[in-house]
């Protein structure tokens, strides 16, 4: 599977970014595992090529087994109505000497809240927690077949680096 690798430098701090009728909160508890992996299946239902659903049990040892994910770090967009449209999850692995390398991981918005500016409040969200915890350089990775992620992605600042030609396949992973 081919991977689109893309950077962005945060040089000043992330604009405020509104969408009426909705909030972003942090993920609270299990209570949100649930609905975090039903918006997975839909945001993902017609991805090209296809993700394998998500599992309680693929939830837990990604987000809290994995050393580089937590809970805390997963952010979730509600409508007015507490429906839950969209989530994106800060990924901080260990770099080169002791550097923390801060990620865009599992950005999703369902379908039908696409083009209304949530991906874009959920980007600058996370943007901004990681600037307020001096993380300037932000990397994410997305599927090179899913070319509207990555124009997204180069919309709202980040630029391709390289691609990675060998990966586990999101057709039978969610890692």
């Amino acid at each position: 599977m081919h991977v689109q690798q893309l950077c962005r430098l945060l040089t000043a701090p992330p604009q405020y970014v509104t969408v009426a009728g909705v909030e972003v909160r942090p993920f609270k508890d299990k209570r949100d595992i649930a609905g975090w992996i039903d918006l997975m299946r839909d945001a993902f239902v017609a991805a090209d090529p296809p993700m394998r659903p998500w599992t309680t049990a693929d939830f837990e040892k990604h987000f809290l087994v994995h050393a580089d994910h937590s809970p805390d770090k997963i952010f979730l967009a509600y409508d007015g109505e507490h429906r839950l449209v969209g989530s994106v999850a800060l990924r901080v692995r260990a770099g080169r000497d002791r550097q923390h390398i801060p990620a865009i991981h599992w950005l999703a918005v369902r379908p039908a809240w696409r083009r209304r500016g949530i991906a874009r409040l959920l980007v600058a969200h996370l943007e901004s927690v990681c600037w307020r915890r001096g993380m300037r350089e932000i990397h994410l990775e997305t599927h090179a077949g899913w070319r509207e992620a990555a124009r997204f992605y180069e919309a709202v600042g980040y630029l391709p680096t390289h691609q990675v030609t060998e990966r586990p396949s999101m057709r039978t992973s969610p890692d």
